[in-house]
């Protein structure tokens, strides 16, 4: 109570002082300043629909379109610092160079965009404030909505594919297991922002957002920005590999609308409609997305998922915004039984033999009434207002809901009888979590180079839980935790932004009721976390070098499965293996490198050394000596972790008119700690990953080609008969090469339509990731109508 009592306290001070400054701000009339300009190409013809969008760095902004001159205005603004961001359909992205205005006054702007120029982004993820990426300290990678488009993939992972430091693994046909792992971490050390704000799933194991990524689909995005390195001191729990950002589409201009419909190989169809517009004081989107395969690899994996977001942003003064976002998920799958390790995998002489289908596993395998349910509801409304230009605030809270229901039925694939010598398992399990999340932000602008935020975020979290048949009474629970964080970063630039710092930090104060506390535990409570943040940057103008470097602390909060956590075990009736008084886990990562530009701003090259070391985790082991007290013979527990260390690289260039070539290459040494101590090479997580892209656009035509190689790594296949041996195999690494091509045609004066056609893993490489046999050649044709 006591700290929530200085919370309140806290936030009734920064409330008061906010309604004395708006009073102030609006004693003083200020004389209203604008923005204007055109929008040309190389040779200097009109610009005409193009996306404007401009962006205080105190967190406004503002969406507007080209006319048909190519003209645009922004009016009524008040003094402070702007960028300026432009998008055309076949152009590079611009970023301006920052805009100063003073009172009254009016600026205007002549810009071209270029066919053959890298793209600038202005993103938010770093720092949580707009800046262009190249005054970005921390290592921040970027896909446009133009790239997604251009790759024409069905799941968002996948465009993901080839980004340094990205590791993506599918496990087996679309709709099965995916996940993202981060600068070789775990699954769930991968934080998912929603515009900002942190989405995961309360009732998964581990508290994250793994369970939600196989479903998430390239549905009314802006861009995406993968935010690599610790990231908790503003984003909080899981952000120990970094964040992945979803940014929604801000409406602007006139109403316009775009259908697709594709098809192809597994019997894949996609269906697709979204729509978007705005006024100069309210902007809105919509997109709609359903997938539906109906045969998987072996003929019986089919997936349906619906997929749904919107954004509807409101501006009653300039100075005031009023956002509210939306975006769902409706996943149905039918899952194949795991892979399983044969006899042949504990007689190898070989410590981590090579994985050999049929020999030492057995791959996936058909079942016809096995499958999942996940369900993905997220809601957010965010008030934001810049009092004066010293000063600005946000206010925002998000719902995020989920529902898993994974099951099995009692019959069995005739070709895999065999494997069922008891018959097969019946069950229902169903898992529902729910996260509200309050978050309140007020920014001081000391000066143009001297900015301070302080933060305050509230979350409560709730997991239900129910297993037919349960075999106990405990079962439909219901377990809940609170969350308080006081956050803070303070940035300074000196000589001219040439020299850039960052600095956070953020305190966690966890609640956990006593009652939910067995015997004399009800009188310790969960121990808070302290984490802390660091960057800086230094521009080299004459050279056009940056070099960076990044420390920090990630943290992940202990999910309520892991302090709640309990079931029925043979002999020994019902068992507690939960904590409610676990330690967050934490971690100390490192690094830095250097970014440098070349040939008139038409070549980058990037390389950064990462280190992390996870000096706490949370780990589930059996054989205890129970530090609780309560018998436990297994169960979560607080140990130190491993580390991962490597070199990300890149390359981007715009060699010729039209066409844009990305090659990446990451090494990654990353290691896990065991019980005993011991350190071993971590599963899952390959040294070697190369990606290259190109993208050529030729007057209608455009192509976009991928090729990704994710090189050999160790995972682990569990027997199928007690005692449950585990096998450690080293499954062989894979090219997977994409290829798509597209033609705009112009069908009448108010519709366009697309039609295009390729195909994933052109060389129909054979490979497995875990066991999963991974899908072949996939030939996909289709045709979009914008108007």
């Amino acid at each position: 109570m006591n700290t929530l009592g200085h919370t309140v306290r806290l936030l009734n001070c920064v409330t008061m002082l906010i309604v004395a400054l708006s009073i102030s701000n609006q004693s003083h009339a200020q004389t209203k300043s604008e923005i204007s300009g055109t929008v040309t190409d190389e040779q200097g013809a009109k610009v005409v629909n193009a996306d404007v969008r401009l962006l205080s760095r105190g967190g406004m902004q503002l969406s507007g379109t080209t006319d048909q001159n190519g003209a645009f205005v922004f009016t009524g603004l008040t003094q402070r610092e702007y960028l300026l961001e432009v998008n055309a359909n076949g152009f590079s992205s611009f970023v301006s160079e920052e805009i100063s205005l003073v009172r009254g006054e009016s600026k205007k702007l002549a810009i071209k965009l270029n066919i053959a120029a890298l793209n600038e982004n202005v993103v938010v993820t770093a720092t949580g404030t707009a800046q262009r990426v190249d005054e970005v300290a921390k290592v921040v990678s970027v896909l446009d909505a133009q790239q997604i488009e251009a790759k024409h993939l069905l799941q968002l992972t996948e465009d993901l594919r080839g980004t340094p430091g990205v590791r993506i693994q599918q496990q087996g046909s679309p709709g099965a297991l995916t996940t993202v792992r981060l600068r070789g971490q775990r699954a769930f050390d991968t934080a998912v922002l929603f515009d900002g704000l942190r989405v995961r799933d309360a009732s998964d194991i581990n508290g994250s957002a793994v369970s939600l990524f196989t479903d998430l689909a390239p549905a009314n995005f802006e861009q995406i920005e993968v935010l690599r390195g610790s990231g908790s001191s503003i984003y909080g729990t899981n952000a120990i590999g970094g964040v992945v950002n979803l940014v929604p589409v801000t409406g602007a201009g006139d109403l316009h609308f775009e259908a697709g419909f594709e098809g192809g190989s597994l019997t894949t169809f996609r269906e697709r409609f979204k729509g978007a517009g705005g006024t100069t004081r309210a902007g809105y989107s919509f997109a709609l997305n359903r997938i539906d395969v109906r045969k998987g690899i072996d003929g019986d994996d089919q997936y349906g998922n619906t997929v749904g977001g919107g954004r509807l942003q409101f501006h009653p003064t300039q100075e005031i915004m009023i956002a509210g976002n939306f975006y769902a998920t409706i996943g149905n799958a039918r899952t194949n039984d795991s892979p399983f390790a044969l006899p042949a995998a504990f007689t190898s002489a070989q410590s981590f033999p090579k994985a050999v289908a049929g020999l030492n596993f057995q791959p996936d395998f058909d079942n016809p009434d096995q499958g999942r349910r996940n369900r993905l509801l997220v809601g957010s409304v965010r008030l934001s207002q810049e009092i004066n230009e010293k000063v600005s605030y946000s206010v925002a809270y998000q719902r995020v809901s989920t529902n898993r229901r994974n099951y099995n039925g009692p019959n069995i694939n005739p070709a895999f009888q065999a494997f069922y010598p008891f018959g097969d398992f019946e069950f229902i399990n169903v898992n529902k979590g729910s996260t509200d999340t309050f978050d309140a932000r007020v920014q001081f602008a000391f000066s143009r180079a001297n900015v301070t935020m302080v933060g305050f975020e509230f979350e409560r979290e709730s997991l239900f839980q129910q297993a037919v048949p349960s075999f106990s009474a405990f079962n439909n629970t219901t377990d809940r935790q609170r969350t308080y964080a006081i956050f803070g970063q303070h940035q300074l630039s000196l000589f001219e932004d040439r020299l850039q710092f960052s600095v956070g930090i953020r305190g966690q104060f966890f609640r956990v009721n006593a009652a939910d506390r067995p015997e004399f535990l009800s009188a310790i409570a969960p121990q808070d976390s302290v984490t802390g943040d660091g960057a800086v940057a230094y521009f080299i103008r004459s050279t056009n070098t940056k070099l960076r470097a990044h420390a920090g602390n990630g943290f992940r909060a202990p999910a309520l499965f892991e302090r709640f956590g309990a079931g029925t075990f043979a002999g020994a009736g019902l068992t507690r293996f939960g904590d409610p008084t676990l330690k967050a886990e934490q971690s100390l990562s490192v690094d830095a490198g250097i970014d440098q530009r070349l040939a008139k701003d038409r070549v980058l090259l990037g390389v950064t050394y990462f280190y992390t070391r996870l000096q706490r985790t949370i780990v589930f082991t059996g054989f205890i000596n129970d530090p609780l007290g309560l018998g436990r013979f297994s169960g979560y527990v607080n140990r130190p972790g491993g580390l991962s260390r490597g070199i990300e690289t890149f390359a981007d260039t715009t060699p010729w008119r039209g066409g844009s070539i990305r090659a990446t290459y990451t090494f990654t040494n990353s290691d896990r700690a065991t019980a005993n101590g011991r350190v071993l090479r971590e599963y899952v997580i390959p040294k070697n990953q190369v990606g290259f892209n190109l993208q050529q656009r030729y007057r209608s035509f455009l192509i976009n080609f991928d090729v990704n190689h994710t090189g050999d790594h160790l995972a682990p296949v569990f027997e199928s008969n007690f005692p449950f041996r585990m096998a450690e195999l080293t499954f062989s690494g894979y090219t997977k090469a994409n290829l798509f091509a597209g033609y705009q045609r112009r069908v009448s004066e108010g519709v366009t339509a697309v039609f295009f056609g390729g195909g994933e893993n052109l060389f129909n490489q054979t490979y497995y990731e875990n066991g999963f046999l991974a899908p072949g050649i996939l030939a996909r044709a289709g045709v979009n109508l914008k108007f």
